[in-house]
């Protein structure tokens, strides 16, 4: 009896010890949610927006500002790369869903032609960063 009971007790920790890549892997926002920006063009800089996953911001979207311009919609566990030129923009955000009630953030980033900056929203799409360079 002890055998089986050690045995079952395993087998449920066992179970508890699976994650899904869907709660840590950032995927790519699907294209109907991105607005603008998407066209390369000469000595652009890449700007790359990660929303974070995480337990709590899954009924929140967030809708992302590049210069007053709305370019995307960012869901947790998403990312969107856009084209820039360069020169410093403002990134700012905008909460809808469950997490309307979140103050909006801001962040200015200075980009350079060819330059790769990533900018990164929390799980619960309530404050923007620069990404440590």
């Amino acid at each position: 009896m002890k055998a089986m009971l050690g045995g079952l007790a395993a087998m449920v920790l066992a179970g508890c010890g699976t994650a899904t890549t869907h709660d840590t892997a950032i995927r790519n926002a699907v294209s109907n949610r991105l607005f603008l920006y998407q066209a390369a063009g000469d000595g652009d800089a890449t700007l790359l927006v990660v929303r974070d996953n995480g337990l709590f911001g899954g009924g929140c979207s967030s809708q992302i500002f590049i210069d007053d311009k709305q370019a995307a919609q960012l869901e947790i566990g998403e990312q969107a790369a856009f084209r820039l030129p360069s020169g410093t923009h403002a990134i700012s955000l905008q909460n809808s869903g469950a997490c309307r009630r979140v103050s909006d953030a801001r962040v200015d980033a200075t980009l350079g032609a060819g330059e790769d900056v990533t900018v990164q929203v929390n799980a619960r799409g309530s404050s923007l960063s620069l990404a440590k360079r």
